[in-house]
């Protein structure tokens, strides 16, 4: 078997994983995929982040930003892995969900409010994974702080917010 063939089903086999703790959106991934790729350096901090922000950007579920993680992994047949292997759990899992329905209601009762800690515990790991590698000045801390009241006191478009900053970076790195 190549190479190739190898890192399309790990990634396949990892993205399918996740998907296991991704209750509701793709959140449950994060710390996975951070644990398998980007602390070990296989996927920059950057790539990584910019895939996430994509993939809460573009419209569509949240897990969508795998497709970008396997798309920097292995190209095209990456993504296509990665949309292979958030497939596979989901389908299984919502067929054996309908079809048990009304036995499941009361398990599902009792583990929908634990399960929310659990996943902003894997995000909480994922974005201190991230901020490790950053520096940031103290201006940037007040910017951030500014566009924080805006979005919550003057009812600022986030989808705005998100696409000046990306502007913003990007003319910050073309400068450099």
């Amino acid at each position: 078997m190549s190479s190739d063939s190898s890192l399309l089903i790990e990634i396949l086999a990892v993205i399918a994983f996740s998907t296991l703790f991704s209750l509701g959106g793709g959140n449950g991934q994060l710390a996975i995929i951070q644990d398998h790729w980007v602390d070990p350096g296989l996927l920059s901090p950057a790539l990584f982040a910019w895939a996430y922000a994509i993939g809460n950007f573009v419209p569509g579920p949240k897990c969508s930003f795998v497709a970008g993680i396997g798309y920097f992994l292995a190209g095209f047949p990456g993504a296509i892995a990665c949309l292979i292997g958030i497939s596979i759990p989901t389908v299984f899992g919502a067929s054996l969900a309908a079809h048990w329905h009304d036995n499941l209601k009361q398990y599902v009762a009792l583990f929908m409010p634990a399960s929310g800690f659990v996943i902003a515990g894997m995000m909480l790991t994922a974005g201190t994974g991230l901020a490790r590698n950053i520096s940031i000045d103290p201006l940037e801390y007040v910017l951030v702080g500014l566009v924080v009241l805006g979005v919550w006191l003057k009812r600022w478009d986030p989808g705005v917010v998100v696409l000046g900053s990306a502007g913003l970076g990007v003319l910050v790195y073309v400068s450099s």
